[in-house]
């Protein structure tokens, strides 16, 4: 099977962070984000993707390349936002006449969930199975309507308070490529954008079988800087149950270090003599904190480093920043604290 990633947004509510990463490539756990994505579409059975980049897509390309977790990768540029549908249109080409599996680049399900999504395919055979997840309100996403897993009704960005269903569009999708047409009938949006949920509820009113699968586990479109602190304990919560304390086999950890549950310490990071780590932190590849520091609710980036006796507590520190000896950093679950300096244009 092939696929389509779209990745070409440019995350403005993710900004700060956004300000030197696509959003796709800011990490989620201990790998960036459509890393994660990648390796679920290889468990639904995808060999090939094509993402569709954007705003600062060289990054992604110089990062992933032509290969990852075992998927064969091409790259497709959306030079204007112009919606999801003219995204995926511009992959048209790439999935020719085939059945192809769809994911936005932000998106975050426990893994498993792609192989359920797959199981729903082969069984269904539906036009179209999509994902689905819980809300109060799907005021922000795509309200779908469900009767059993029978999708009867999608409606694209509705007013808050008018839906009559919790289930939002979970970003996650298998497609027959009867909707890559259904795009081309398919009416811009109020928005002046054109729609992947639009052309399916263009689909529905034509008759066509699309199912609806609920999300197992947490789910997230990653939005803000302070979404990736909140999911990354839900994840190690819900990934690892048992522990929450998760080492890579490289990491390198003092015997008198604590680790606070649910943390994540990756491969080639370094915890000093008398520090404190967790709850709620991840430290990435080649971080490090410093002999008597606590970093407690925070990610450190690739690179970041924590001085000695510094405290860092709702805060991000960015790829090769660093937190002075002795500072102390501290934001909100709302409001983290963010560790970046100001750079020049391109850097």
């Amino acid at each position: 099977m092939k696929g389509v990633i779209l990745a070409a947004g440019k995350g403005t509510r993710m900004l700060p962070l956004s300000l030197r990463h696509p959003k796709p490539l800011i990490p989620f756990l201990d790998r960036p984000m459509i890393e994660h994505i990648i390796s679920g579409a290889a468990g639904a059975g995808v060999e090939e993707l094509a993402i569709v980049v954007g705003h600062r897509g060289q990054d992604i390309v110089d990062h992933l390349g032509a290969e990852c977790a075992g998927v064969r990768l091409r790259y497709v540029w959306q030079e204007e936002a112009r919606g999801t549908g003219d995204a995926l249109l511009l992959a048209e080409d790439f999935v020719r006449d085939e059945p192809f599996f769809l994911s936005w680049g932000d998106i975050m399900v426990p893994p498993h969930n792609y192989g359920r999504l797959a199981d729903l395919w082969r069984a269904r055979t539906p036009t179209v199975a999509l994902t689905v997840n819980w809300v109060e309100d799907p005021f922000e996403g795509a309200a779908v309507y469900l009767e059993g897993d029978r999708v009867v009704r999608i409606v694209e960005k509705p007013r808050p308070g008018t839906s009559q269903t919790p289930y939002n569009n979970a970003g996650v999708f298998i497609m027959a490529p009867t909707l890559l047409k259904a795009l081309r009938r398919t009416p811009v949006s109020a928005r002046g954008e054109l729609e992947v949920p639009d052309a399916i509820q263009l689909l529905l009113q034509q008759g066509a079988d699309v199912r609806g699968l609920p999300i197992e586990g947490y789910w997230s479109d990653v939005a803000r800087p302070a979404t990736v602190l909140a999911l990354n304990t839900e994840a190690l919560r819900y990934l690892y149950p048992e522990g929450e304390v998760v080492c890579g086999g490289e990491a390198h950890v003092a015997r008198d270090a604590v680790l606070h549950r649910p943390c994540l310490v990756a491969d080639g990071a370094r915890v000093a003599s008398g520090a404190t780590v967790g709850p709620g932190a991840c430290v990435l590849r080649g971080a490090s904190v410093g002999a008597g520091a606590r970093v407690a609710n925070s990610l450190l980036m690739q690179g970041a480093t924590v001085g000695e006796r510094a405290t860092v507590a709702w805060a991000i520190v960015e790829e090769g920043e660093a937190v002075e000896g002795g500072a102390e950093v501290t934001g909100s679950s709302t409001d983290p604290a963010i560790v970046m300096h100001e750079r020049g244009p391109g850097e």
